[in-house]
């Protein structure tokens, strides 16, 4: 009996180049129907045409990854158990959204993170974790490229790089540039250096430092020091590279303004206000009483603000994950939360084969989910999390070792099988 033809456009764990591009395509999409379109505004409830544009778009993409999957003959096999606390979590929301009165615009938030994280898991079916990591990461640096390039006169009027298509804050245009930098250095040292890749990480690296975000800049650093510890210098062009580096960085660092403009942020030192505005959001949750309903379940994923007894402003946007994670999930998600990272940190220092191109992800999400939210939000962070987390499950790690079905093995394959069944 001849050898089963593959498919043409591949399987789950040999795809073909139709396939890697699809997957890419979809997470550009997805990314599309999360990332603000509207800077500065808050979801408060209601229907408008952006609000119907990305339900259009997140269901869009939802569908096209379900053929993805249904035209997958060998899946991958994925483990489920972090979606099932992230489900969990929302539920919790859900529930204190109710209790306090935020159950309209906590659904559609709820519905939206249910719809992405249907659509994340269905494409880590469909591919290889290494192809599915890489589309994701490729979706980030083209948003990253096309906010940086439309939004590029806000550097000169506003002294920070921002987005205008889409229309986002500096801040998320480097946590979109970010990571991809971070996997492009993961890249060179697991494979080759080559220039159009070095290009793509000094592009990318030009774009954080343009934004002016300091957490976002220190938390790349330090995520690239990890994937250099991880990854080693396993061939003499990384050593190469980084001997040409270290004079540059020299020279930007004591011969320009860059370092200065960025510690200022552009020359304003006074950063005291924002500081006590943000400390001030942490401890009026921190003070919701034990006996409250709140403090154990939250207020729902709708509620980004808190009141704040400070002279110069009434409230305070919540700008830290694990801030917000109190506000609106209450101790019971932040616990289960924090738990699931706690476990994905584990199991990245375990993974042998993952550890390297996963855990500096990794210390970047959770190192900038303390001075930003969306680590549970309908938001980039929340898939990148979702991701790293499916991927860094035993079911996932070990899907390599498994025996393809019977129905795709050759008679070689197929024959101990059938012997052991008879």
């Amino acid at each position: 009996m001849e050898r089963a033809e593959r498919p043409p456009h591949g399987d789950g764990r040999h795809p073909s180049r139709q396939r890697v591009v699809a997957v890419g395509v979809l997470f550009v999409l997805l990314i599309l129907s999360v990332i603000p379109w509207r800077s500065d505004t808050i979801y408060q409830g209601g229907v408008d045409a952006v609000v119907v544009g990305k339900a259009i778009i997140a269901v869009f993409t939802l569908a096209l990854a379900m053929v993805l999957y249904t035209r997958t003959p060998l899946k991958v096999p994925i483990g489920l158990g972090p979606a099932a606390v992230l489900v969990t979590v929302l539920l919790i929301s859900l529930l204190g959204s109710i209790v306090s009165g935020y159950s309209a615009a906590t659904s559609v938030i709820v519905v939206r993170i249910g719809i992405a994280m249907a659509t994340v898991l269905l494409v880590l079916s469909s591919v290889r974790w290494e192809f599915a990591l890489g589309g994701m990461m490729a979706a980030m640096a083209v948003w990253a490229v096309v906010a940086a390039t439309t939004g590029i006169g806000t550097l000169f009027s506003e002294g920070r790089l921002g987005g205008r298509v889409p229309e986002i804050h500096p801040n998320e245009v480097a946590g979109l540039a970010g990571a991809p930098l971070v996997a492009m250095v993961i890249w060179m040292l697991r494979t080759r250096v080559r220039p159009w890749r070095v290009l793509v990480a000094v592009l990318l690296l030009a774009i954080v430092i343009a934004s002016g975000s300091r957490t976002a800049l220190l938390g790349v650093l330090i995520a690239i020091g990890i994937a250099l510890l991880t990854n080693g210098l396993p061939s003499r062009g990384v050593v190469y590279l980084i001997l040409v580096t270290l004079p540059v960085v020299y020279t930007v660092v004591f011969f320009t303004g860059i370092v200065e403009s960025l510690v200022t942020r552009s020359g304003s030192t006074d950063a005291t206000s924002a500081l006590d505005a943000r400390f001030e959001a942490w401890r009026v949750v921190l003070a919701w009483d034990w006996q409250s309903w709140q403090k154990w379940i939250g207020v729902g994923l709708a509620v980004k603000k808190v009141k704040v007894n400070l002279q110069w402003r009434e409230d305070q946007v919540l700008d830290s994950s694990w801030a917000s994670l109190l506000a609106q999930t209450g101790l019971l998600g932040t616990v289960l939360v924090a738990g699931l990272v706690a476990w994905c940190l584990i199991g990245a220092l375990v993974s042998s084969s993952r550890r390297g191109a996963l855990l500096p992800l990794l210390v970047l999400l959770v190192l900038r989910s303390f001075t930003e939210s969306g680590l549970v939000d309908s938001a980039v962070p929340f898939l990148l999390f979702l991701v790293l987390a499916t991927l860094l499950t035993h079911r996932s790690r070990h899907a390599g070792d498994l025996p393809p079905p019977l129905e795709h093995r050759d008679d070689s394959q197929r024959a101990p099988a059938v012997r052991g069944l008879l």
